[in-house]
């Protein structure tokens, strides 16, 4: 944007440490030339947000002036009024943006913000993304210059939440120019979503890919088990494509297969059980299986879901020279409204949560569980269940007051079977 309004564009960006460096352009509108000029000042300080600062400008009390939003780790969403000039913007201490009814803004974990006529009514509404990869939004019943923001609701794609697999970072754009605007995201796994504008959205499935048995692949090479399920709990008919990639340990992607022209009637499963045999040529690290259900052709995702895997750096047994898979293409049966076997559930309420949750868990039958749980690098940071339980429903209550912030994995192991719920913790 033009911060110093001399016809050019200038770069205003928030950093991991909480700071905002300010870019002037020094060289033309055709031939940019960014110079660094420092850490932005608001009230004679320098910017400190606490961490993951994200930065949008707009004139946000509509005196002409454009101000400074900023969000944070926190989940608040930071205000800087100009109380300078065009040409020599100063900005004013910060303030916490406030819903109309009181109290602050607040998403949870890493906040973004972004400014724009949301719904067409002629008013500046806001957008933020969070933590979980969902987008808030807050309608504007104001004006421009006192803007009034309704209570966050989740931004909707059909009847599910929009989302991206964490940490999402909107922006907001008339991408297909049809007069409406659009969303496009970005999240930690460094592709970007585009949501379009509909009037209308098709009954959509849901749909779950479920790690079972361990996430540890042996250097040597080994087989990753895991389950697909989609459901389709509307009262329609659901047509629909199912596709699944898989991000490599360098960040790079591989496409594994797609099942195109699956339909489910309402109430109706899909249930696939598939594997994955990992060679020992591939390198060390964590693999992230994405799966999808949407339309292939247009890569419109209705719903998606992943797990994640680690290969080792050491291990023992047989070498696997290379990779393969079993296809969703060998069907044996028509994949259309399969009966989801009976095995165990996991789930969490609240989440996210701070500082505690309850974790819910139905057993089909008596025997042994452990419910470990691990941070996103791998490692377990707590055990919550090792013991012997009867069949039925079961809860056990976490405590994380003393972990940082984030996405957790809360794993079940039940017999043969494994189950794993992400959750997370917000402070």
């Amino acid at each position: 944007m033009d911060w110093d309004n001399d016809t050019d564009k200038d770069l205003i960006v928030g950093e991991n440490n909480g700071n905002i460096r300010y870019y002037q352009n020094i060289g033309t509108a055709s031939n940019p030339s960014l110079h660094y000029v420092g850490l932005m000042q608001a009230g004679g300080l320098t910017i400190d947000v606490g961490d993951y600062s994200t930065t949008f400008i707009n004139d946000w009390n509509a005196d002409g002036l454009p101000d400074l939003l900023a969000g944070e780790s926190d989940g608040v969403i930071n205000f800087f009024r100009n109380t300078g000039t065009l040409t020599n913007p100063v900005l004013g201490a910060g303030m916490l943006l406030n819903l109309a009814a009181g109290g602050n803004i607040d998403v949870g974990y890493r906040s973004a913000p972004v400014v724009a006529d949301f719904n067409g009514d002629g008013l500046k509404d806001l957008i933020s993304g969070e933590m979980n990869g969902k987008l808030y939004y807050y309608q504007n019943n104001g004006t421009n210059a006192n803007p009034l923001l309704a209570a966050g609701v989740y931004v909707q794609t059909g009847s599910l939440q929009a989302s991206t697999p964490g940490t999402s970072r909107p922006a907001i754009i008339d991408w297909n120019n049809d007069g409406h605007m659009d969303l496009v995201v970005g999240s930690y796994d460094a592709r970007l979503k585009r949501f379009n504008w509909a009037a209308t959205t098709p009954p959509a499935p849901t749909a779950d890919v479920a790690l079972v048995g361990s996430y540890l692949v042996p250097a040597s090479g080994g087989t990753i088990n895991y389950t697909v399920t989609v459901n389709n709990g509307t009262s329609s008919t659901v047509n629909f494509d199912g596709w699944a990639q898989l991000q490599m340990s360098n960040y790079t992607w591989m496409d594994l297969f797609s099942r195109p022209d699956l339909s489910l009637a309402p109430g109706g499963s899909l249930y696939k059980a598939l594997s994955l045999y990992i060679p020992a040529s591939w390198s060390a690290g964590y693999y992230y299986y994405h799966g999808y259900v949407g339309n292939y052709s247009t890569l419109q995702v209705y719903a998606t879901d992943y797990f994640y895997f680690a290969k080792n750096y050491t291990g023992d047994g047989p070498i696997v020279e290379e990779f393969s898979f079993t296809p969703w293409e060998d069907e044996s049966t028509p994949a259309v409204n399969l009966q989801v076997p009976q095995r165990p559930v996991i789930s969490a309420s609240p989440n996210p949560f701070n500082p505690t949750t309850t974790i819910s868990f139905d057993l089909v039958e008596e025997g042994a569980v452990r419910i470990s749980v691990y941070n996103m690098a791998g490692q377990q940071v707590a055990q919550l269940v090792n013991a012997g339980y009867p069949a039925g429903r079961h809860q056990v209550t976490w405590e994380a007051s003393h972990l940082p912030a984030g996405v957790y994995v809360v794993a079940l192991d039940a017999g043969h079977y494994h189950t794993a719920q992400k959750v997370t913790l917000i402070k």
